[in-house]
């Protein structure tokens, strides 16, 4: 659980910042052999890698919205405020320029930032990553910004997702044999699912502006992801 795949991944280019090695990541070199392909993807993508290579591995937890929503919060003079589909956005210049300006953007002794830093290294772990029943699931990152309550409310009953599964009882077997029980209040139900923030419903998500919002976010996501690096060193996933 403790091997560094993503350091194997970006290389000599790895860092001791988290989030700066996360922004290094997502600017891999277009002129690599298949770059974008499945074969590609086996080597490069770092859940597909966690998994040896499975390509219905997906992230549990993705860290870019977090950061992204940190970034809109606390540095609204540089970043435009309105919806989540403007900067900072997903491009190479963008990335330089947050590196580059990492700690004016964000600033180290900032209690969403330090929580947020602790994410980054807990994202990039083993303990972050699923495997799907169905690759389609992976749209859940357009639909949902990644958010596990609405992933999994979806998965049940008339949900987006349970045509996957087919059945509810077939849910709850891919939730134990992905060692995600701590997603859930007591047993295995819609009902149970805990929400991703006190103030939400479950079957709701929602791009969160405000700090004290993404703190709270960012602590559940921080103690998720320790319980099940717990839970799967102990079964040996």
């Amino acid at each position: 659980m403790s091997e560094n795949r993503l350091k194997k991944i970006i290389g000599k280019e790895y860092t001791d910042n988290p989030i700066v090695n996360f922004l290094i990541y997502l600017m891999p070199d277009p002129k690599q052999p298949g770059y974008g392909g499945e074969e590609w993807r086996k080597k490069n993508d770092l859940d597909v890698v966690w998994l040896d290579g499975n390509l219905h591995a997906d992230t549990i937890f993705s860290l870019w919205i977090p950061l992204k929503m940190s970034l809109k919060s606390m540095a609204g003079d540089t970043f435009s405020y309105k919806g989540n589909g403007r900067t900072p956005s997903k491009e190479n210049e963008c990335f330089k320029d947050i590196i580059e300006n990492i700690n004016h953007y964000l600033p180290p002794e900032h209690a969403l930032v330090k929580e947020l830093y602790q994410f980054a290294e807990l994202a990039a772990t083993r303990a972050n990553v699923m495997r799907l029943p169905n690759r389609q699931m992976q749209k859940r990152g357009f639909f949902y910004f990644d958010q596990m309550p609405k992933t999994l409310y979806e998965c049940f009953g008339e949900g987006r997702f349970n045509t996957y599964f087919g059945s509810d009882n077939a849910v709850k077997e891919w939730v134990k044999e992905e060692k995600m029980e701590m997603f859930f209040d007591g047993s295995i139900s819609r009902n149970t699912i805990k929400p991703l923030i006190s103030r939400m419903q479950v079957s709701d998500c929602e791009w969160l502006k405000e700090s004290h919002d993404i703190l709270e976010m960012l602590v559940q996501y921080n103690e998720i992801l320790r319980i099940r690096s717990e839970v799967l060193l102990r079964s040996k996933v």
